[in-house]
């Protein structure tokens, strides 16, 4: 193998430079892209979609286009399918499917590769994409579930599995109901504290029940720090500076209505008491015993009834959070960050919230029209990027979906009846900082407003956790994967000879599917070098050379 680390530093130095630009491609005149993007607009439409453009949306609604390989009709999951049916279409055949199987906490596989093994495989890819993004919003880390001697089961990886499952299960639902059961779970109840939250101490009297998941339900679920309008943008006072979305009293009103939940079982404990037997495969069981019944002012000028019961006050605590202006511009942007892009214009989040506030039915929170407006708009469809919106388009690729998209786009099969080939893929993405589902804190892998490095005024989430380190461990991944027998050891199978064998006829390949089209003359000409070089001295390695360094380029790296 040529020197590969050298050698992929000398290209992402080179090709960095024109991938942060409008586009990676040679752009034609201005007075030309007018004309070039009405006429392409005129014939990719959503139920006609060109190839690129059928790409583009299962890199945003997947975890990875996959070629079809000769089979006819083509798989879902292919660019030949959504190209014969519509992207319209392709959106509904994914809403209808079931989840895959569910995640099974007391098996010895780990959770980790139980979640690749589904990407890869897993026919449900939306429902799985938009349960992993809602995981990063809605965070609960397998590390912040202690084990207990008085279960029967491994604690953590039961209830992350439970969690999970609910995820995958509510992914299309509605968004008041996936508060209220991510409320109620036992995963989120042991890791923000919800649960044995009393409103009173071992002696009967009123104490401060514990906050965390009140603030964090309010500044990281929900509403985010500050009011926004409904594009996302803050809302400024009268004198130009940001509103706070709520109060401390605010938090503390929402802990004391939300008190008094506890692990399930056949009977509530005394005032002052809790349970100490963990359960997390019920939802929280509510004591009144232990909550605060008292009147409670939330957001807006709005109180819980006084001498209400604990199901009563969760359910006018959550009902105030879920109609409050914020919620819709809030998580419509970071799906759009997960699916889309970094930096959507306040124009794309604004018409996303405006479906999340009204589906066209009178209901808000529907997920399913939210994420079909995300994917239907008219920012994330089209052979590339709308012209004006090409620089600073896309996001870098998480190392999951990093993982996941190389090993769709080469047709890999996983040996999963002898061997656990997720668990390597787990492995992988873990040396880049992505430990699946063992997100370092409740901020997830990465936070949403992270600055992208030397872009005034653009986020990146991604980024924050790309350094030498993680760079490397990119480089090592691909090495590893196309060249090292461990991958096939672990039960992760490519043939290579399913690529064209000449040098010239695989670039245009990997132009043609991985880069829709979008490879700059710069980048072609290097991977032509590097793989005419003397020293890649066979067909196979030419290949491999060339997958590598083309997978390993900004160009790929930076799904636009």
């Amino acid at each position: 193998m040529l020197r590969r680390t050298a050698l992929a530093l000398v290209l992402c130095a080179t090709s960095c430079t024109q991938a942060d630009g409008p586009s990676a491609t040679e752009s034609p005149p201005p007075e030309q892209q007018e004309v070039l993007g009405r006429a392409e607009q005129a014939a990719d439409t959503l139920d006609t979609p060109s190839e690129p453009n059928s790409i583009r949306f299962l890199e945003q609604s997947s975890f990875g286009p996959k070629t079809s390989g000769g089979i006819s009709p083509a798989p879902m999951g292919t660019a030949e399918r959504v190209m014969a049916v519509g992207i319209n279409q392709s959106l509904t055949d994914q809403f209808a499917l079931p989840a895959s199987a569910p995640y099974d906490g007391e098996i010895a596989q780990d959770l980790g590769s139980q979640f690749f093994q589904r990407a890869v495989l897993g026919q449900d890819q939306l429902r799985q994409r938009v349960a992993f993004a809602l995981g990063q919003i809605l965070v609960v880390s397998q590390n912040g579930i202690p084990e207990s001697t008085k279960t029967a089961y491994p604690d953590a990886p039961v209830a992350l599995a439970g969690y999970m499952n609910l995820l995958s299960q509510h992914a299309f639902g509605n968004f008041r109901t996936l508060m209220e059961e991510v409320t109620k779970n036992p995963a989120m109840g042991r890791y923000l504290d919800m649960v044995n939250n009393r409103a009173f101490d071992s002696k009967g009297d009123p104490i401060d029940p514990n906050e965390n998941y009140a603030r964090e339900m309010l500044q990281l679920f929900t509403l985010g720090t500050y009011k926004l309008n409904n594009d996302g943008t803050l809302l400024l006072d009268v004198e130009g500076h940001p509103q706070r979305a709520y109060t401390e009293e605010n938090v503390k009103a929402f802990a004391r209505a939300l008190s008094g939940w506890t692990w399930n079982a056949t009977a509530c404990p005394a005032k002052g008491a809790a349970i100490n037997t963990p359960d997390y495969k019920n939802p929280l069981m509510p004591c009144n015993v232990n909550h605060d019944t008292s009147s409670q002012e939330l957001l807006r000028g709005v109180s819980t009834t006084a001498g209400g019961t604990i199901t009563q006050h969760l359910t006018q605590a959550l009902n105030n959070v879920f109609n409050d202006p914020n919620v819709p511009p809030f998580i419509s942007r970071q799906l759009i960050q997960h699916l889309v892009t970094s930096n959507p214009s306040a124009a794309y989040v604004r018409r996303v919230a405006n479906v999340f506030r009204n589906d066209g039915t009178g209901t808000r929170g529907n997920l399913e029209a939210v994420v079909r407006a995300i994917l239907v708009d008219a920012e994330a469809r089209g052979a590339q990027p709308p012209v004006a919106l090409r620089e600073g388009y896309g996001h870098l690729r998480s190392p999951v979906l990093f993982i996941t998209n190389v090993v769709r786009w080469l047709n890999a099969e996983l040996d999963i009846t002898t061997k656990d080939p997720g668990l390597k893929l787990s492995n992988w993405s873990k040396t880049m900082n992505q430990w699946v589902p063992r997100s370092p804190s409740v901020f997830n892998y990465y936070p949403p407003n992270a600055p992208l490095p030397g872009a005034d005024g653009l986020v990146g989430p991604e980024f924050a956790i790309l350094d030498t380190a993680t760079v490397t461990a990119r480089a090592n991944f691909l090495h590893e994967f196309l060249n090292s027998g461990s991958t096939a050891n672990a039960g992760i199978l490519v043939d290579y000879n399913q690529f064209p064998h000449v040098n010239t006829d695989l670039v245009a390949w990997m132009n043609r599917f991985y880069l829709h089209g979008t490879m700059s003359t710069d980048l072609e000409q290097r991977l032509l070098t590097a793989m005419n070089d003397s020293r890649a001295d066979s067909v196979s390695r030419k290949k491999k050379l060339g997958l590598y360094l083309m997978f390993l380029s900004p160009s790929f790296q930076i799904q636009r």
